[in-house]
């Protein structure tokens, strides 16, 4: 339900919570398009490679949506503490309209509204984690942020520098990678 209370532009609308015969089902807004994904597979199926003012404006408008959902308070002004927990490729869709839309707030928390375990397992794809998602500790909105700049990094670099053949392996590379001088080494960026 706090999910469905999230209008703003750049985040998938939900429209509709509910149960039908013992099944439970959320009816969320269509977005004609692709999923960031399946739009860098394309970009690398034709030897493409994003404009990096493209890329900026992508996660430039992932990050308002996060804004918005991190600023969200209840009736009497508290704030509500949402952070999405996996802010990644599959879940930024790109419509063929141009509009940027973060999506899956299914495993996002909320302080006070969510008792999920948090600190004893990882929720998220662990290629996008933030150091705390990956050493399984509490996470803030700052996790967020983290994330869309793994995807930032991403988008211009052709590729992401914490992947690696597990899960595990990519989150010890979160947590102990020298951040500063892989991107020089890897990038023309600098």
């Amino acid at each position: 339900k706090l999910v469905a209370d999230l209008i703003h532009t750049n985040i998938v609308q939900t429209y509709h919570l509910g149960e039908s015969h013992g099944v439970y089902f959320i009816a969320m807004e269509l977005i004609r398009g692709a999923n960031l994904e399946q739009f860098a597979q394309q970009l690398h199926d034709r030897k493409r490679q994003l404009p990096k003012e493209l890329a900026v404006f992508i996660v430039s408008r992932v990050v308002r949506g996060l804004a918005y959902a991190h600023a969200k308070t209840d009736k009497d002004g508290k704030p509500l503490g949402i952070v999405h927990r996996d802010v990644s490729f599959k879940n930024i869709m790109i419509a063929f309209e141009g509009d940027v839309k973060l999506t899956d707030f299914g495993i996002a928390k909320a302080r006070g509204f969510l008792t999920d375990q948090e600190g004893e397992v990882v929720a998220g794809k662990a290629d996008y984690m933030s150091p705390e998602q990956a050493n399984f500790q509490i996470t803030d909105r700052r996790s967020d942020l983290f994330s869309a700049g793994v995807v930032l990094a991403h988008l211009l670099l052709g590729r992401n520098i914490f992947k690696s053949s597990t899960a595990e392996e990519s989150r010890d590379s979160i947590m102990n990678m020298e951040m500063l001088e892989n991107l020089i080494v890897q990038s023309d960026l600098v």
